[in-house]
C-alpha cells in the first residue's frame, strides 16, 4: 500500500512538472493561445472575445518593435488592413441613417460638380450606387493597380466611354471583390460632408463611439504607440519611424482620395471588438443606440434583390457572410490580409459572440478561406465562450 501511495505521488510530481505552471492572473486559456501566435510566426498581436455585450477575455503577444522591445500592450495600434471595409461601412451606414446617402441612388449624383451620370459604358442605364461598391458587384476593374493618373469623375462619367475601366459585366450581376470599388466610399464621405475622411469618420463614427482609431498612423492619440508592421519571416516590412514621418493630406480631392478606406484605419485590438460588440447587439453599445437595429440587419443581409443587386454575393453592405467558422452557424465580419498581416472581426448576434484579432506580421496562410492562425485562435475562444 505504502508503495502505491507513493507511486501515485511520484506519478503526480512528473505531471505537474511536465505542465508548465500559469503566471500570477494568467487565464487557462493562455498558453494554448500563446502557443498558436507562437506556431504561426506572429511578430505581435492581440486576440479579444466579447459576449453579450462585454469584453470576456484578451490577450497581447509578441513586439510592436522588435528594435525597441517594445512589446504588444492593449494600447498598441494596428493597421487592420481590409477590416477597414467593415469600419468604413459603419460611417456610411450611419450617413444613410441620418438621411444624407441614399444606397440606390448614383454615384455621381454625389460626387460630381455638378452631377453626372455614374454607369458602365457597356451598360450605360443602369446607375452605379453604394449598394454596388459594398456588394463588390460594381463591375469596376482595378486591372494595373488604380489608375491613378486619371480623375474619378473621369473614370465613372458615362459621358467619357471609357471601357478599359470596366469589366463587361452588368453592374450587380457578377461578385468581383475590389479594393478600388471600395476605396471610392471615402470619396463619398467627403463629396457628402465637406470634409476629409479621416474627420468624418472621427466626427461621425470612432469619437461617438469612444473609440481610438484614425486612417492614417499620425492621426491617433498615442502614434508612438503604433506597431511597426514585419514580413512572414519576421523581418521589418514597414518601421514605425517610417509610418510617422508620412504626412497626410488635409485637403479634400474627391477625385482621388480612394486608397484610404479600403485598408488604411489604425486602431488597438479592444477598439475594434468595441465595433463588433456594437454590431452584434443590433446597432447598440454602452447602452446608445448608435445605428438603428434596421440598419445592422439590412447590413448583415444578403443583397440579392435590393437595389440593382442581383447576384447573391457573399458580402452584405461591406460586411462578409461567413459560414465556415461553426458548423451551421452564420458568422459576419471581415478578414483583413496585407503582406504578413492578419487581422479580422466576426460576430454571430444569435450567441452575442464577438472575435477580434489584429496582428502586425505572421505566417497568413489560410485555410478554406480563413487565416490560419485565425481559426486556430477562434475555436479556443468559441469553444470557452461562445456556447
Amino acid at each position: 500500500m505504502k508503495k502505491m501511495v507513493s507511486l501515485l505521488i511520484s506519478l503526480c510530481l512528473c505531471l505537474s512538472l511536465a505542465l508548465p505552471a500559469l503566471g500570477e492572473g494568467e487565464n487557462p486559456l493562455d498558453e494554448g493561445i500563446r502557443a498558436s501566435f507562437k506556431r504561426m510566426k506572429t511578430s505581435g498581436g492581440m486576440v479579444v472575445a466579447a459576449k453579450d455585450g462585454e469584453i470576456v477575455y484578451s490577450y497581447c503577444y509578441g513586439f510592436s518593435d522588435k528594435f525597441s522591445k517594445d512589446m504588444v500592450t492593449p494600447d498598441t495600434y494596428f493597421r487592420i488592413a481590409s477590416v477597414s471595409k467593415l469600419v468604413s461601412a459603419v460611417t456610411i451606414m450611419r450617413m444613410v441613417d441620418a438621411g444624407l446617402l441614399d444606397l440606390d441612388e448614383n454615384l455621381g449624383t454625389y460626387l460630381g460638380d455638378p452631377a453626372y451620370v455614374a454607369a458602365n459604358p457597356y451598360f450605360p442605364k443602369i446607375p452605379l450606387t453604394t449598394r454596388h461598391l459594398m456588394t463588390h458587384t460594381s463591375s469596376l476593374s482595378s486591372k494595373g493597380g488604380f489608375t491613378k493618373h486619371r480623375a474619378l469623375s473621369l473614370m465613372l462619367d458615362v459621358s467619357n466611354k471609357r471601357k478599359s475601366d470596366f469589366h463587361n459585366e452588368e453592374p450587380g450581376s457578377v461578385y468581383r471583390y475590389s479594393n478600388y470599388g471600395a476605396g471610392i466610399l471615402g470619396c463619398l464621405m467627403e463629396a457628402i460632408v465637406g470634409k476629409r475622411i479621416n474627420e468624418v469618420a472621427k466626427e461621425m463614427t470612432f469619437d461617438p463611439l469612444g473609440i481610438d482609431a484614425a486612417y492614417h498612423p499620425t492621426l491617433v492619440q498615442h502614434p508612438e504607440k503604433i506597431a511597426t508592421t514585419y514580413e512572414t519571416d519576421g523581418s521589418i516590412a514597414i518601421t514605425r519611424s517610417l509610418r510617422l514621418k508620412e504626412e497626410y493630406p488635409e485637403k479634400i480631392d474627391v477625385d482621388h482620395d480612394y486608397n484610404e478606406t479600403y485598408g488604411s484605419v489604425w486602431m488597438k485590438g479592444e477598439d475594434l471588438c468595441r465595433i463588433g460588440i456594437m454590431l452584434c447587439e443590433g446597432g447598440k453599445l454602452d447602452g446608445q443606440q448608435f445605428l438603428k437595429p434596421e440598419t445592422v440587419a439590412e447590413m448583415i443581409a444578403s443583397q440579392q434583390g435590393r437595389g440593382y443587386v442581383t447576384v447573391d454575393s457573399p458580402y452584405g453592405l461591406n460586411v462578409e457572410r461567413v459560414s465556415n467558422l461553426v458548423q451551421g452557424r452564420m458568422f459576419y465580419g471581415h478578414q483583413g490580409l496585407s503582406e504578413a498581416i492578419l487581422c479580422n472581426l466576426y460576430f454571430d448576434p444569435e450567441s452575442h459572440f464577438v472575435f477580434a484579432l489584429v496582428t502586425n506580421g505572421c505566417k497568413s496562410t489560410k485555410n478554406d478561406r480563413i487565416g490560419v492562425l485565425t481559426r486556430s485562435l477562434f475555436e479556443q475562444l468559441w469553444a470557452a465562450y461562445g456556447q
